[in-house]
């Protein structure tokens, strides 16, 4: 059965919801979400039960707010307080894995997720990369290795930390198709764009766009996608609907 699949995917670093004013409000990173409507959110910055953020479950009271199913990786991991990538979905979400990749200030992960769209399952992979170089040495192969082994179609999104003009992330586009951002904008504050959108399967619409919005100190990236996609239909696992 042929089907053409249509997702709007966002990817947003939300920094615990640290606003440009200085001030922490997740729901204005809700709010930001909603106006855009994406179908899928990678979200990277992600607290649980950290102090700084008033002990909450950021990613529990985001998926309540917005009435989405929810999974975590937790990248930081102390005891009970936990930091790190998650995805939002309209879709339900069949299963997820986790890879750690290390890093020096602090560890980081890659979060794949298989969601069930229909009769079709869809990969989306969710990371967020070290800020120095040097943990990017390191993190770099371990992330390529984890995408080598990805079938198509799969959504790469994250904060890279890496504009398009690095190494890496020119090797990355010999292999994965990026979602060209169409009004030329900073994905950060400080004018840098390094929050991206890869594709790994021809497409017949991809297009990406940043929203300005203030409520971190990156901007969300949205990307509209469609593709022709025919598979047969894919069992989906219990307790699909949430995976926290």
């Amino acid at each position: 059965m042929d089907d053409n699949i249509n997702l709007k995917v966002m990817s947003y670093s939300i920094r615990h919801g640290k606003g440009l004013d200085g001030k922490a409000s997740l729901s204005r990173i809700a709010e930001v979400i909603t106006k855009a409507q994406p179908d899928i959110v990678a979200l990277q910055g992600v607290d649980r039960f950290m102090p700084r953020s008033g002990f909450r479950d950021q990613l529990k009271r985001l998926a309540k707010l917005l009435g989405m199913h929810a999974c975590f990786s937790p990248s930081v991991n102390l005891i009970f307080v936990q930091y790190g990538n998650a995805i939002l979905s309209h879709y339900p979400i069949i299963s997820k894995e986790i890879q750690y990749i290390g890093g020096s200030k602090e560890r980081r992960s890659i979060l794949v997720v298989k969601l069930q769209i229909n009769e079709n399952v869809v990969t989306i992979v969710n990371t967020h990369l070290g800020v120095h170089m040097k943990e990017r040495i390191k993190q770099n192969p371990i992330l390529w290795s984890a995408l080598e082994k990805l079938e198509q179609p799969t959504i790469l999104a994250g904060d890279f930390n890496m504009s398009m003009d690095d190494p890496f992330m020119k090797r990355l586009s010999s292999r994965w198709t990026k979602v060209t951002l169409q009004n030329n904008l900073p994905t950060m504050e400080n004018g840098m764009e390094i929050d991206h959108i890869f594709v790994n399967m021809p497409t017949e619409l991809a297009t990406a766009k940043v929203l300005p919005y203030g409520a971190s100190d990156h901007y969300p990236v949205i990307a509209e996608i469609r593709w022709q996609y025919s598979k047969s239909k894919a069992e989906v696992g219990e307790n699909s609907s949430n995976l926290l």
